[in-house]
């Protein structure tokens, strides 16, 4: 590392008090570790752990994952905002959002025993991307809410690619306009295929991922860069 680059992770580190506990600050006992070897690339590496007796205890290690078409950016999550410097998403960026973001819930084709919520998604389930509707980054049913967008992304795939996954809450609780909206972990169409914002991996991985994850114990996703991970380490006291 140049001395230039060494004092700027200094400073970035030292602008934080003193470390937090991602354990203790969110109450998660489950966290879910996604990174890539630069902002730009799509290919990645997904690590779970479990937390018991005080530390981060590994359970699923090195899953391959494929992100957005255009890498990662940061976005709007619980981590803190003076993380969110340079690349920043914006809806239909083709970014993966990073930072720090909780795992909600399930949905799928068919019914899924879990210890998740989870939602049966059909014919009639969007996902609202249009900025204008009052209904941005949130899934509704066509039958039941009256339509006020012009851009949607149908849950019910032709593919399999929603056939499981997990919601992440990116930029909620209020969604800001033009910010990025509809991001999941579900299966991939390949190991080179990228998405449109999204985690994916295999859908054995998914259903491993499905079974570990329980809602009584707050599951985090921690998505960043490799080398931003290794900043973050010494500020959120991760594994």
């Amino acid at each position: 590392m140049n001395p230039i680059s060494f004092i700027s992770s200094l400073l970035f580190i030292f602008s934080f008090s003193q470390p937090e506990d991602l354990h203790t600050k969110f109450k998660s006992s489950q966290l879910i570790v996604v990174t890539s070897d630069s902002w730009n690339k799509i290919e990645g590496k997904m690590n779970v752990y479990e937390y018991n007796s005080g530390v981060w205890k590994s359970v699923l290690k090195d899953i391959p994952i494929v992100i957005g078409r255009s890498g990662m950016a940061w976005g709007k999550g619980l981590h803190s905002s003076e993380l969110n410097k340079g690349r920043l998403k914006k809806e239909g960026d083709g970014n993966s959002p990073a930072g720090i973001f909780y795992l909600s819930g399930l949905f799928g084709y068919d019914d899924i025993s879990s210890k998740m919520n989870s939602m049966k998604v059909d014919k009639q389930t969007f996902c609202v991307d249009d900025s204008k509707s009052a209904y941005y980054n949130q899934i509704v049913k066509t039958d039941t809410v009256k339509k006020d967008w012009t851009s949607a992304e149908t849950m019910r795939m032709k593919s399999d690619v929603y056939k499981y996954g997990i919601f992440v809450d990116y930029n909620v609780k209020p969604a800001i306009p033009e910010m990025g909206s509809c991001i999941f972990m579900h299966i991939w169409s390949g190991s080179t295929s990228p998405t449109a914002g999204c985690t994916a991996m295999k859908e054995t991985d998914m259903l491993k991922l499905i079974d570990f994850l329980d809602k009584k114990k707050n599951p985090l996703l921690v998505q960043v860069p490799r080398a931003e991970y290794d900043k973050m380490k010494r500020i959120y006291k991760l594994p």
